[in-house]
C-alpha cells in the first residue's frame, strides 16, 4: 500500500521526464541490435529489468544527488524519474526479441524459396499476400544482402513491400500490447492487494526512490555500508575482467561452470548471476526453494527418461527446453494460470460489474485505465484478433486454442515475474506447438499451419514481453500514486517510439549491411528464424500426424502434478513447495539461474533463522547493492566494448 495515498495524485509527465524518457527509448531501441548484431557484446534488452534500463536508472539516481547538492530546484522529482523508468521497461522486448523476429520471418520465404527446399510447393501457396513483404524489385533480396555499391535507395520500390504488411502485423501487434495492458489493469488490485504479490524486480526502484523529493538527502539505502559492499562484489569482478579485455595473459573470473552429473543427464549450470540473487532475496523462501528442487527433480527426470528411452523425441520450432519435462511443465504452467483465474473469479465479476454499471461500489481510480475501458478494450481486442488470425489462415477453432495459448504464457509468465522475481523467463512450451499437439496437423488446413508459423513473428521467442513490464508500471504507479493519465500517455508514447525507432533502425541496417551478415542466428542463411519456421511448416504439411498422445500424457501428467501441489499449499500451511516450481523448472532460462537462486534461497534461509526479520532488513542494501552493482559493471563494460572491441565484444551472462 503506497504511503501517500489519500494525497492527490503528482504528474511525472513532465518536459525533462518527457524528454529523457524519449531518449532513453531512442537509445535502447538503437543499441540492443547494435550490441549482439554488430559489437557481440552484451545483450542489454535480455530479462524483465535489463541493463538498458537499469544501468542509466542507477546514473540518474546518482546524477539526481549530485544536482540536488547543487540546487535542490534542479534535481528529478520521484516521479518524474519513475516515468523514464517505465518508458524504458515497457520498450525493452521491442528492438531485438520482437521487431528482430517480426522482420525475420515474414521477410524469409520469397527469398529463400528455391527447389531443392519445396517451399514453392509446399509454402508459398498458402501465404497471405497482405501480411508478405513481396520480393518486387529485389525488396527482400537486398534486405538480407544490402543495397549494391553506390546503389541509391529505391523509396518506391521499399514503399510498396513493406507499407501494407507494416501496417497489418502493427495493427495486430499493437492490439496485442493494449489487451496485455487492459489485462494488467483488470487484475492489478487482485494481486497487489487481495493476494498481495510482492513485485521483487520493483523493490530496487522504490528502495532507490525513497526520500528522493527531500533536498539535500541521498536514499537511505545508499547511505548503508552494505549496500556500497554489495555493489563492490559484482562491480569488482566486472573491473578486474575488463583488464583482461587489453591484456590476453590477464586471468579472467569465468560467470559459468558447467557440471555433467552423468551420461545421459542434462549438464548443471553453475551461473554468477548477481540480480538474480538480489531479486530472489526477496522472494518467499517457499517460492525460492520449489524453484530450486524441482529444477534438480526435472533434471533427474529427463536424464532417467533419456537413459530408459522413454523420453519426447519428437521437437517443436522455438521450444527449447527439456523435451519430455517441457510438456510436464507447461501442463502445470497452464494450470496455474487457470487457478489464478479462479482465485480472482469474485474480483473479477467486481471488475466487470464496474465496466457496465458506474456506480458498481469496485474503486478503479488507482487504475492505469478505468475499468470500462480496460474491459471493452479487451473484448474488442480479443475480437480483431482472433478475426485477424482467421483471415491470415486458420480456422477459428485453431485461432482460438491458439491466442488462448497465448494468453495464458502471457499472463503466466507476468504472474511468475511479479510472484517469484524470476529475472528472464520464457514458456515451457509456446502455443503454437500446443496447438499442433492438441489438434494433430492433419486436422489443420495448409493455409492454417502456414499461419501458425508467420505467428511465430510476434510469439516465437517469448522473451522480455510487454505484459510484466506493464505489470511492473501498474505497481510504481500505485507506489508513488501518480497521475493515471500521464503515466498512460507516457507509456503509449514510449510504445509508439520504441516501435517507430526499431523498424526504422534494422530496416536500415539491413539494407545498408545485409541482414544475413548481423552476428545473430536470427538472420542466419543456413538456420535462421525464417528458415526454422518455415522448415517446419513444410514438413508438417508434407507429413500430417494426428494429435500427440505422448506429449499430452505428458502435459496431463504435469498438470495433475499442478493440481496436487495447488491442493497441498492452501490445504496445509506446513507444506514446503510452492507449485510455481513445477510450472519453469524445466525452462532452460531457470538451467541459467538455478545456482543463483539457490543462494539466494539459502542466504535468505540463514538470516532469517539466526536473525529473524529484523536482520533481513538490515541485510536488504547488501542485495539491492548485488543487483546495482550488476547493472553499473555491464554497463561500463558495454562502453568499453563500444569504444574499443567493436565485433569482438565480450558479453556477460546475456547482460
Amino acid at each position: 500500500m503506497p504511503k501517500n495515498i489519500g494525497l492527490p495524485p503528482t504528474s511525472g509527465l513532465t518536459w525533462r521526464s518527457l524528454g529523457l524518457g524519449c531518449i532513453q527509448v531512442v537509445l535502447l531501441c538503437l543499441g540492443a541490435p547494435f550490441a549482439i548484431w554488430t559489437i557481440g557484446s552484451s545483450e542489454i534488452t535480455w530479462s524483465f529489468f535489463p541493463i538498458g534500463v537499469g544501468f542509466p536508472f542507477i546514473c540518474f539516481i546518482l546524477f539526481n544527488i549530485l544536482l540536488k547538492s547543487l540546487n535542490p530546484r534542479w534535481a528529478l522529482r520521484s516521479a518524474e524519474l519513475i516515468t523514464v523508468l517505465v518508458m524504458g521497461l515497457v520498450v525493452s522486448g521491442i528492438p531485438a526479441f520482437l521487431v528482430g523476429y517480426f522482420l525475420a520471418i515474414p521477410t524469409t520465404p520469397y527469398y529463400f524459396a528455391s527447389a531443392e527446399n519445396q517451399w514453392d510447393q509446399y509454402v508459398l501457396p498458402y501465404l497471405p499476400k497482405w501480411l508478405m513483404p513481396s520480393n518486387e524489385g529485389l525488396a527482400m533480396t537486398w534486405f538480407f544482402e544490402g543495397l549494391p555499391l553506390g546503389e541509391p535507395v529505391p523509396w518506391d520500390t521499399l514503399l510498396r513491400a513493406w507499407a501494407m504488411p507494416l501496417f497489418w502485423w502493427l495493427s495486430f501487434i499493437w492490439t496485442l500490447y493494449f489487451v496485455c495492458f487492459a489485462l494488467v489493469v483488470i487484475l492489478r488490485k487482485q494481486w497487489v492487494e487481495r493476494e498481495r504479490l510482492i513485485y521483487p524486480l520493483m523493490e530496487v526502484p522504490q528502495a532507490l526512490l525513497a526520500d528522493t523529493g527531500t533536498p539535500g538527502r541521498v536514499p537511505p539505502v545508499m547511505r548503508r555500508r552494505l549496500f556500497w559492499a554489495g555493489v563492490a562484489v559484482p562491480l569488482s569482478i566486472v573491473l578486474w575482467n575488463i583488464i583482461g579485455f587489453f591484456f590476453h595473459f590477464f586471468p579472467q573470473i569465468s560467470w559459468e561452470y558447467p557440471v555433467q552429473i552423468a551420461r545421459g543427464f542434462p549438464p548443471v549450470n553453475i551461473c554468477i548471476y548477481f540480480p538474480i540473487v538480489g531479486f530472489m532475496y526477496f522472494a518467499n523462501l517457499n517460492v525460492s526453494f520449489s524453484i530450486w528442487f524441482f529444477y534438480f527433480f526435472t533434471l533427474l527426470e529427463e536424464g532417467l527418461f533419456n537413459r530408459f528411452g522413454l523420453g519426447v523425441t519428437e521437437t517443436n520450432a522455438f521450444v527449447w527446453g527439456l523435451p519430455s519435462t517441457s510438456w510436464q511443465c507447461w501442463g502445470a504452467f497452464m494450470v496455474m494460470v487457470l487457478w489464478g483465474l479462479w482465485v480472482a473469479r469474485d474480483h473479477l465479476k467486481e471488475v466487470f460489474s464496474k465496466a457496465w454499471n458506474s456506480h458498481s461500489p469496485i474503486d478503479d481510480s488507482r487504475e492505469l485505465l478505468s475499468y470500462r475501458v480496460a474491459v471493452s478494450g479487451l473484448l474488442l481486442g480479443l475480437v480483431y484478433m482472433l478475426a485477424w488470425l482467421h483471415r491470415a489462415g486458420m480456422s477459428y477453432p485453431v485461432a482460438l486454442l491458439f491466442l488462448a495459448g497465448v494468453l495464458i504464457a502471457y499472463l503466466g509468465i507476468t504472474r511468475l515475474v511479479v510472484q517469484a522475481g524470476v529475472y528472464y523467463l520464457t514458456t515451457p512450451v509456446v502455443s503454437q506447438a500446443m496447438t499442433m499437439t492438441t489438434l494433430g496437423t492433419s486436422s489443420i488446413a495448409p493455409p492454417g499451419l502456414v499461419a501458425l508459423g508467420l505467428s511465430y513473428s510476434f510469439f516465437g521467442d517469448v522473451q522480455s514481453i510487454f505484459m510484466p513490464s506493464a505489470a511492473h508500471a501498474a505497481k510504481l504507479h500505485d507506489f508513488m500514486r501518480m497521475s493515471r493519465r500521464d503515466l498512460s500517455l507516457a507509456i503509449a508514447l514510449a510504445v509508439v517510439l520504441g516501435f517507430a525507432v526499431s523498424l526504422s533502425n534494422i530496416l536500415y541496417m539491413a539494407y545498408d549491411h545485409g541482414a544475413s551478415n548481423f552476428n545473430s542466428w536470427v538472420y542466419r542463411v543456413s538456420a535462421g528464424a525464417g528458415v526454422l519456421t518455415f522448415d517446419d511448416v513444410m514438413a508438417r504439411i508434407k507429413t500430417p500426424t494426428p494429435p500427440n498422445l505422448q506429449k499430452l500424457s505428458f502435459l496431463g501428467l504435469g498438470a495433475l502434478g499442478m493440481t496436487f501441489l495447488t491442493f497441498m499449499q492452501y490445504r496445509f500451511p506446513w507444506w514446503p513447495l510452492h507449485p510455481i516450481g513445477l510450472a519453469i523448472a524445466a525452462v532452460w532460462m531457470i538451467r541459467r539461474q538455478a545456482a543463483a537462486i539457490f543462494i539466494a534461497w539459502a542466504a535468505k534461509s540463514t538470516i532469517m533463522r539466526f536473525g529473524g526479520f529484523d536482520l533481513y532488513r538490515k541485510a536488504t542494501p547488501f542485495f539491492i547493492g548485488l543487483i546495482a552493482g550488476h547493472f553499473l559493471g555491464v554497463g561500463i563494460s558495454f562502453i568499453v566494448d563500444v569504444i574499443f572491441f567493436p565485433g569482438t565484444g565480450h558479453p556477460i551472462l546475456h547482460g
